[in-house]
């Protein structure tokens, strides 16, 4: 018979093995079943010459160096951002000859029993060929909640038309489908010729279709521009759920999706014939059931039967076994677990000034309605300040800002969408500098009078479009894209090393931009996967490590000479301190890089100096010694994200409020403090949108999604 080409779908992020699986290194990586890893096996299960051809695998282009690790050999296809099963799935089959046929392998999926999973292929492949789309369906040996299920029609064949597919049910409705001996496990594995199913996603799903043929390349890649322009859908949704020429194939086979930490156990317990699992430095006298591993700290339970316990160097989970399904709540908490430190109270009075009374202000005031720009600020009765200067960086901050706002499901009646479409449009048109990129300021008015071309201000067009992206939004990702390249076009110093101001800062490098571009880096490429973002992540941190951080003192540097000399009169600004500490946190957290002994000394350095009267000072060393609100939120920021119990965070809060917010004119805030603690302001800068979102808005009590 023809041999089968085994696809492997290497995406998915495995949320319910949480802390094991991570953004960085998911599920499909890591050794759950046996000493490979799932992806490693899943490729073993496919190596008999006999039955298959080589073997094609498509992932993100940011597991690139694990696929090549894991996979060697096999050829990968990778995609530059995420787009669910259907893109990938067009991709195999436009990559594959017409008559090809195409078994489709989630990559971390485990079947013990290899031998009946060879003949299901044998068996499926007369119906593959006669055009049908076969998927494989698990006989169900239990009533489960956590899978779809596909309904069969009586039939002779071994497969068998598919009368529907089913979402996950609850438990009764599950017990009812078993019972009627009709209904299987949707596996999510597939089998078709490469021509049946292009003819399928034709005429389902033609926009996708076209959407990855136009993004294929000539040496089989995808285009990180044209795939992004791809809806993100799944096959069952896409074809499986409309078409007409769908079989199932009823199989058993030892298959589990290993999708909690309850169905690690049952493997391992089986295999071990002793449902006490333990792995890593762990103990458990006289537990009976439990699955317990540790990679970090060691690990001892007393006492407790029918539990989970999962520990690594960051993270510790603890569940029941029976309920390790539903884990997905406290995976969620734990992104916010910051917001246990404020009082009830303060959460819901912080969200109320936020989302009730200074974002729908700010959307209502900061474009002007003249020249489509944004306002510098607001005067001190809360109203847009006229005639003031503006500086570049202001419209893409608010842009950043609003996004995040949508984000975090504000959008009451599109006034979040309404900034954003006056930010992207200001950006592309009025904005633009003469000779390229963006102008540096504008005047009153909005016209441009520093066409000068900034570092910062580039940087921060960048982290709009991330955020922007991160909405799903492909005018994001363009603006991001073109602010990278434009930053290295314009800043990127080829002999020191790192970016540099020519134009407005007079040769000599700042510390603060680069921060800019690490954290527009790190966020697109949270939400993209590029492989440029995370080498320029590594690139900063480096940087950071040889020039910005000072080891004898353990503070953060602010300016250098163009060849990253020191200035000895040189200010430091424990706001921008606490930033870093945020940021390289979250270095380590997404690109892997070790940035722990940075984040303690930096963090020691600033609470021993930059500190006076329990508020953060503006600057210590050769600058204004009083205080901003902005360095007293990115302090706690700090605290929130590093999850101090002794973190004094409710008192920063009250103080914050009693101090800045409270005094503050209509939708906003007073921005400074003298030394002595009276304010001192003439109005409310508009850049400061952008550290309330980062600083205050993911603690606070959100608000009613109107997206």
């Amino acid at each position: 018979m023809t041999k089968v080409t085994p696809v492997i779908l290497c995406g998915g992020g495995g949320t319910r093995l949480w802390p094991l699986s991570t953004p960085r290194t998911p599920k499909q990586f890591l050794p759950l079943t046996g000493p490979q890893s799932m992806v490693a096996e899943t490729l073993a299960r496919v190596s008999d010459d006999g039955l298959f051809g080589p073997a094609m695998a498509i992932g993100s282009s940011r597991h690139r160096d694990a696929l090549q690790q894991e996979l060697p050999g096999v050829r990968l296809v990778l995609e530059p951002m995420g787009r669910n099963s259907a893109p990938a799935i067009a991709a195999a089959t436009l990559l594959a000859d017409p008559d090809e046929i195409l078994l489709i392998l989630p990559a971390d999926h485990h079947i013990k029993d290899v031998a009946a999973f060879h003949r299901t292929i044998r068996n499926a492949q007369p119906a593959a060929c006669e055009g049908q789309i076969v998927t494989f369906g698990i006989k169900p040996d239990f009533p489960a909640t956590g899978y779809g299920y596909i309904e069969a029609l009586p039939a002779d064949s071994a497969a068998k038309p598919v009368a529907r597919f089913v979402e996950k049910p609850d438990v009764e409705t599950a017990r009812t489908y078993i019972e009627t001996g009709r209904f299987y496990w949707n596996a999510g594995i597939f089998m078709f010729t490469a021509r049946v199913m292009r003819e399928a996603l034709a005429a389902h799903a033609p926009d996708i279709l076209e959407s990855v043929q136009a993004a294929l390349t000539e040496d089989g890649q995808l285009d990180r521009t044209a795939f992004s322009r791809c809806r993100s859908e799944s096959i069952d949704y896409a074809v499986m759920e409309t078409a007409n020429n769908i079989s199932v194939l009823p199989v058993s086979m030892g298959w589990s999706d290993v999708g909690d930490f309850r169905a690690v156990h049952a493997l391992h317990a089986e295999a071990s014939h002793d449902p006490v699992v333990l792995r890593g430095a762990v103990v458990a006298p006289g537990a009976e059931r439990v699955f317990i591993q540790s990679s970090g700290p060691k690990v001892a339970v007393h006492g407790l039967d029918a539990i989970s316990v999962i520990a690594t160097r960051d993270a510790v989970l603890v569940s029941s076994l029976d309920g390790a399904a539903g884990i997905k709540p406290a995976v969620s908490a734990i992104q916010t677990l910051g917001q246990t430190l404020l009082r009830a109270d303060q959460r819901q009075r912080l969200g109320d000034w936020l989302w009730n009374t200074v974002m729908p202000g700010w959307a209502a005031r900061s474009i002007d309605p003249k020249t489509g720009g944004f306002v510098e600020g607001l005067d001190m009765a809360g109203e847009a300040a006229s005639g003031m200067p503006r500086r570049g960086r202001v419209a893409p901050r608010q842009l950043f800002s609003f996004a995040r706002a949508k984000q975090l499901g504000w959008n009451p009646e599109g006034s979040a969408d309404a900034v954003i479409e006056a930010a992207i449009e200001f950006l592309n048109g009025p904005a633009r500098a003469p000779q390229g990129g963006w102008a540096h300021g504008f005047d009153g008015q909005g016209q441009i009078n520093d066409p000068r071309r900034d570092f910062y201000d580039h940087a921060f067009v960048a982290l709009a479009g991330a955020e922007l992206a991160a909405l799903g939004d492909g005018r994001g990702q363009a603006l991001a894209e073109e602010a990278f390249a434009l930053i290295d076009e314009l800043f990127a110093d080829d002999i020191y090393g790192g970016w540099v101001d020519h134009e407005t800062g007079g040769g000599g490098k700042l510390s603060n931009p680069h921060m800019h571009l690490l954290e527009a880096s790190l966020r697109y490429y949270e939400v993209m996967g590029d492989q440029a973002s995370a080498d320029r992540i590594q690139t900063i941190a480096t940087l950071f490590e040889r020039f910005m951080f000072a080891p004898e003192t353990g503070a953060v540097l602010e300016r250098f000479g163009p060849d990253w000399t020191r200035i000895r009169d040189d200010r430091i600004e424990p706001g921008h301190c606490y930033e870093w500490i945020y940021l390289l946190s979250e270095t380590d957290r997404l690109v892997g890089r070790d940035c722990g002994s940075w984040v303690r000394r930096i963090h020691a350095f600033t609470e021993s100096h930059g500190i006076r009267d329990g508020m953060a000072l503006n600057v210590l060393g050769n600058g204004d010694a009083g205080y901003r609100l902005w360095p007293q939120l990115e302090r706690l920021r700090t605290y929130i994200t590093l999850g101090s119990p002794q973190a004094p965070v409710k008192a920063m809060i009250d103080e914050i409020h009693d101090r800045f917010l409270n005094p503050g004119p209509a939708h906003g805030w007073v921005d400074r403090l003298d030394q002595d603690f009276e304010p001192a302001v003439t109005h409310v800068p508009a850049s400061m949108i952008y550290h309330l979102m980062t600083g205050i808005a993911p603690f606070v009590a959100r608000p009613a999604s109107d997206r």
